[in-house]
Parts: structure tokens; sequence; C-alpha cells
């Protein structure tokens, strides 16, 4: 085989191979962007914590997760400390869990808490053929709360929110030191405060998730 002969063969068995291993390359990963998917900046799941001011409890502490950005779930307790209002001694404090449901991808929520509380009252009572008499009142009821609200979980994990909503009792006992049917106004007072609904009011809502 001549010279010129075998340079011809030599270029012609390069190409056929440069050809063979373009083919064999797989082709680039096209980006996210390119592809029409934006991808989301934040993770599936997100868990954290916050606090709050608000009535009827005035402090309150909740563990929280949130799940796609849409749903955010907690457990919750509130208090209020005893305080003294007209000679009785108050106290009271809530165990409840809590869902928010964020349709759109803004702030705004709908949510629903459900748990239960326990008040607790104290005073001296005058009692004919008794005197002066304390009394321990306690008050124990599960309720339903539903809200409407604002809640912003930013990128980099500060939470801040506000929400009202209607606290509704679903059953509710009593304890007492003394029968109740003893001093009959403390007994309705006791009754009205059975049946009703209490207006809910976060004034702000601050925490932290990762």
């Amino acid at each position: 085989m001549r010279k010129r002969e075998r340079i011809q063969l030599c270029v012609g068995l390069a190409l056929v191979l440069h050809g063979a291993a373009a083919h064999a390359e797989p082709p680039p990963t096209a980006p996210a962007e390119a592809s029409g998917e934006t991808p989301s900046p934040y993770p599936p799941l997100r868990v954290g914590a916050m606090a709050g001011m608000g009535f009827p409890r005035p402090f309150a502490v909740e563990a929280l997760a949130q799940a796609w950005q849409h749903l955010v779930v907690g457990i919750e307790y509130g208090v209020l400390p005893s305080v003294t209002v007209h000679g009785v001694q108050v106290g009271t404090w809530a165990l409840s869990g809590d869902a928010r449901w964020l349709p759109w991808r803004g702030p705004l929520f709908v949510g629903l808490r459900a748990g239960v509380q326990h008040v607790e009252a104290a005073t001296t009572l005058s009692l004919s053929g008794w005197g002066q008499v304390s009394e321990t009142l306690g008050l124990d009821s599960s309720f339903v709360n539903p809200r409407i609200g604002l809640l912003w979980v930013m990128r980099g994990g500060l939470v801040l929110g506000m929400e009202a909503g209607l606290q509704i009792p679903l059953s509710t006992s009593t304890t007492s030191t003394w029968p109740l049917a003893l001093v009959p106004s403390l007994q309705g007072q006791i009754d009205a405060l059975q049946r009703s609904v209490l207006p809910t009011i976060d004034l702000i809502r601050i925490g932290f998730v990762m």
C-alpha cells in the first residue's frame, strides 16, 4: 500500500472513531429553568417554634412544622398567670393541637385549633350561717377555635403572624370546694361561662423555623 493511501486510510478511520464517540456521549442535562421547572427555594419540611401574646391567654408557646409551604401544624400551650381581680384570684392554661392551611403563596391562612382548657378561681365568700369561707372553683372544658390570620414564614427562617377567631366550648365540667347551690349568683356566672363563645386574638406571633 502506497504512502498516500495509508494516510487517507488513517484519516478516514479517525473520522469514523470521532463520530462514534460523539454519539456515545450523553446529551447535557437541561437546567430546571430551561425545562420550565422552577426549583422551590424552600425545603419540603421545616420545624421550629414561636411565641405569642393575645387574648384570652396572654402568653402562648407553640412547637410547629411546615410542610410544602401550605400546611403548618403545631402543639400549643397557652397560659394566664394567676392574677387577682376584684378579690378573685384567677388563672388558666390550655393545651391544644393546631393546623393552618395557606391556600396561596401569600401569608393568608385559615386555621383550626382544638384542645382542653382549665380555669381556676379562688376567693372568700360570706355565707349566711357560715361566715367567711374560702372557695376554690375549677372549670375544665374542651373547645374548638376556628381562626383566620396572616403568617409569614421567611426563607431565612423568621416567622411572624397575627390572627383572630372564636373559641367554642364543646364540653365542660366544674369542681368546687363548696356546693354551688349555696351561692346562686356564682352558680349563674359559672353556667354562663360554660356556654360562652369567646373571641380569640393573637396580636403578635414571632418565632423561627429551620
